[in-house]
């Protein structure tokens, strides 16, 4: 490597892991790694880059790398992918960096749109010369991805203001996901607040079975880990990775479709047990004897009655109680009468189109902080509009 400040002995040398497209079942990108060894043995980059203190000498090898990378993999036949390279945040606030920076891009002939600039996440600091470092880069046309994104304190207001084009959750955050339910969620609502502010999102770190059904399951862009191909000289080709990931794309769906029937089984008899307790209540019925047929359901969390302005009449209707640990826990919440619920879309749609059944989007409920989708209805009684709800849990 050109240019570069090493000690005597050091061999730098870089490898090339796949990013790969779930949609387009092909690699799209190769992020550069560094690889590096002293008489023999190997060394991590942390330890490489430990050697070099001073920030003039940071930067320097930070340049000398990137142009290695670019050089290797200027020569090798790939088709159109990005190829992604880790560049510290230091070196991008600097002007008289990005200015040596742009023009080893230039030089090595990729195309600048193909370039994909990684910085760390936690070491991003938004003043003006990283903004001034980042833009110059775009206007050359290269593109801008946050790396470990969810981990440690990530910042949202730090990643808005960059606008990257690609997010890379951090391994950890995939590690938490495949073993909590919460964090699979979580997962998956983050997948698509990035997409919001209009970035891709790359889930790095798979190396499991697990993980791929994870990462599939959270609806993201790009994968990335040893599952996928390992870090190589001349890594595994599509003919290699794709079939590894379609099995278990096929299982994935497989177990969606069954979990959608038994979601509509599910869903239907609480339709017709719903629409049952509403005709009771329009002919009269008391609302605790209205409801037994949705009360009477296995799935069916609580029932409770809107006015036509979304405040609620009476208590919950709940089908059990919470036990004595969790009804404390939530004790602040527990009574819901006089409630306002105009703002929630089951209010809302239901009102708009009285007599029609109304399904959410699965929400967390506010009374005891379980996931459910709620079942509406704008009925007449008494001559006056109400809104029938019904929380039910949905399978896991």
């Amino acid at each position: 490597m050109e240019n570069l400040p090493m000690r005597d002995g050091l061999s730098l040398d870089s490898h090339f892991q796949p990013i790969y497209s779930l949609a387009h079942r092909r690699t799209v990108g190769m992020e550069a790694l560094l690889r590096a060894t002293e008489q023999g043995k190997a060394l991590s980059p942390p330890q490489v880059y430990e050697r070099y203190i001073r920030r003039d000498e940071r930067a320097a090898m930070d340049l000398a790398v990137v142009r290695a990378h670019c050089q290797h993999f200027a020569r090798t036949p790939a088709a159109q992918r990005w190829l992604f390279l880790n560049i510290d945040a230091m070196t991008l606030a600097d002007l008289s960096y990005v200015q040596q920076l742009q023009q080893i891009i230039a030089d090595s002939g990729i195309p600048p749109q193909l370039i994909v600039l990684e910085v760390l996440e936690q070491a991003l600091e938004l003043d003006a010369g990283l903004l001034e470092g980042v833009a110059l880069l775009r206007e050359q046309g290269c593109l801008l991805a946050i790396d470990d994104f969810g981990v440690g304190h990530s910042n949202l207001d730090r990643v808005c203001s960059l606008e990257p084009d690609f997010i890379k959750f951090d391994r950890h955050l995939l590690r938490s996901a495949v073993n909590q339910q919460r964090t699979r969620t979580l997962l998956s609502r983050l997948v698509r607040l990035m997409h919001e502010i209009g970035a891709l999102v790359v889930v790095e770190g798979v190396e499991s079975e697990s993980d791929v059904v994870v990462a599939l399951d959270s609806g993201c862009d790009l994968v990335q880990g040893y599952y996928v191909a390992m870090p190589a000289l001349v890594p595994d080709r599509d003919e290699q990775i794709t079939p590894r990931l379609d099995a278990k794309w096929d299982e994935l769906m497989n177990r969606e479709l069954l979990r959608r029937k038994l979601n509509r089984r599910q869903l239907e008899l609480s339709r017709q047990a719903f629409v049952q307790t509403a005709i009771a209540l329009m002919q009269g019925n008391e609302f605790r004897l209205a409801a037994q047929p949705m009360l009477n359901l296995p799935d069916v969390i609580r029932c409770f009655l809107l006015d036509q302005e979304g405040r609620q009449l009476g208590r919950n209707l709940n089908v059990r109680e919470l036990s004595e640990v969790n009804r404390l826990r939530f004790a602040p919440l527990e009574d819901t009468t006089g409630a306002v619920w105009s703002r929630r879309s089951y209010f809302q749609h239901a009102i708009d189109q009285p007599g029609v059944l109304y399904m959410s989007e699965p929400y967390l409920s506010m009374t005891d902080t379980r996931t459910c989708v709620t079942l509406s209805m704008a009925i007449e009684i008494d001559e006056q509009m109400h809104v029938l709800c019904s929380d039910v849990m949905l399978p896991k």
